[in-house]
């Protein structure tokens, strides 16, 4: 899904960072468009701790966590395919290895 990263207000790295976030069976990334892609944030789809959807005024917003980073996605795509990511992610959430204790 083609969509952009904000980085922080303020800094010397301002701006938005255009790319791709691709979601395949063993990984989640999202890399940099250009001739060669350039990997800005990867994580495998069962480490995420959170997924958060909202919109903003013309975009949507997806936020994705895991226990060490984390981002957040903006995007112009249809509400059916960000639904779809939405929904595909927080499926990959609930498939996460359950951890024994003791």
């Amino acid at each position: 899904m083609e969509g952009w990263q904000s980085l922080a207000a303020g800094g010397a790295r301002d701006g938005n960072i255009h790319g791709i976030l691709a979601l395949t069976d063993r990984r989640l990334c999202f890399y940099r468009k250009r001739l060669v892609g350039h990997v800005l944030w990867q994580a495998e789809p069962t480490a995420l701790a959170a997924v958060e959807a909202g919109t903003e005024v013309g975009f949507r917003v997806l936020r994705l966590v895991t226990e060490a980073d984390g981002i957040v996605f903006k995007t112009y795509a249809r509400k059916t395919d960000f639904d779809m990511l939405y929904t595909t992610l927080n499926a990959c959430r609930s498939e996460r290895p359950v951890q024994e204790v003791g």
